[in-house]
């Protein structure tokens, strides 16, 4: 039977506790050189740490930093402090937001005060047409000075009013409207029938006869001007509008000519080579011309390109007829190469 552990000498349980225990080895010694070497390398180590990767203190751990503000006292030496103010930094959103605020505040106190709203108009430039008749049409009595709006107004304007050539249109606050407007000039006095129908200006534009004006020439016609290239009759206007879907309001309609403008140029050159006071015909079929004082009509058609050249060729043609003692009753040189004439039966 083996003996007891208890029951052994000191000497005799070291030895049986080295024969239990496993063999350590030990560490083998490295030469000087490795150790150096080993140094070395360490010395070459760069630490590189950035602030933005950093973990930024919790709210726990930060204290935002407030202002200390201290009051004198009249005892020398003694002060008296004050609650601590945080020191407030405002940022761009706080800044943008505090700015669309103030905004609408005074937008909606623009449109609301009665001080913004349109109280005078000032109106200049009309002579012909009432000054009534564009105040009821504009209707800006009582509107915000704010939703006015000058373009819409002028375009109103010249889509009600087609004798008005141009107008402008200014706002001053608080609250004035100025409006200026152009009457066109009338250069032709358009007759069917012999009745005054209306108005046309040098630029092709027809308008309805108001008042009196000096006009220089009359043209009598059996029909309708012509037209220029793309022309919408009023009815045709109105349909090509209701055909046309838009979800929004259509804006207003500027006038455009209604008689050709070449039309017109003609008309003017002739009125510096008919006999004054001869008033000007005009026929679908042969364009305008006039009754000459010897009896006979003489039609140039509607071109006014060639003009000089067809007057010069009637002043040959009409010698030629007296040379003869013959008397037309019907010249047309619409074509300057195919000019011809009837005589009186």
């Amino acid at each position: 039977m083996a003996p007891r552990y208890e029951n052994l000498t000191r000497a005799d349980q070291v030895r049986a506790r080295r024969s239990i225990e496993p063999a350590r080895r030990k560490p083998i010694p490295q030469p000087e050189k490795y150790s150096k070497r080993n140094a070395e390398s360490s010395a070459r180590v760069t630490v590189r740490r950035s602030d933005l990767n950093m973990a930024r203190p919790t709210s726990a751990a930060y204290t935002q930093r407030r202002r200390k503000y201290y009051l004198p006292t009249d005892k020398s030496g003694a002060e008296i402090r004050l609650p601590a103010m945080p020191a407030l930094k405002l940022s761009w959103r706080i800044a943008s937001a505090l700015l669309a605020i103030l905004a609408g505040i005074g937008i909606y106190l623009v449109s609301s005060s009665p001080t913004f709203q349109v109280s005078s108009i000032n109106l200049s430039g009309a002579v012909r047409v009432s000054a009534q008749e564009i105040l009821e049409t504009i209707d800006l009595e009582g509107r915000p000075i704010i939703r006015v709006s000058p373009e819409q107004i002028r375009e109103e304007i010249a889509a009600s009013f087609p004798d008005i050539d141009y107008a402008q249109v200014t706002v001053t606050f608080p609250a004035v409207v100025n409006v200026a407007v152009n009457e066109r000039i009338p250069a032709i006095t358009w007759y069917e029938n012999d009745s005054p129908l209306f108005w046309v200006d040098e630029k092709g534009y027809s308008f309805p006869i108001r008042g009196e004006a000096s006009i220089p020439l009359a043209v009598y016609a059996n029909g309708e001007p012509p037209r220029p290239l793309g022309y919408q009759t009023v009815q045709e206007a109105a349909q090509a509008e209701a055909a046309a879907e838009t979800e929004t309001a259509a804006a207003p309609v500027e006038p455009a000519p209604s008689v050709d403008p070449h039309f017109v140029d003609m008309v003017l050159k002739l009125r510096a080579v008919i006999p004054a006071g001869t008033p000007l015909l005009y026929d679908a079929e042969n364009g305008v011309g006039w009754k000459d004082p010897q009896g006979w009509q003489v039609f140039l058609g509607t071109d006014p390109a060639d003009i000089d050249m067809k007057l010069a060729e009637y002043q040959v043609i009409v010698a030629y007829l007296l040379e003869r003692n013959l008397q037309p009753v019907f010249i047309n040189l619409e074509y300057l190469h195919a000019p011809y004439y009837r005589l009186e039966q």
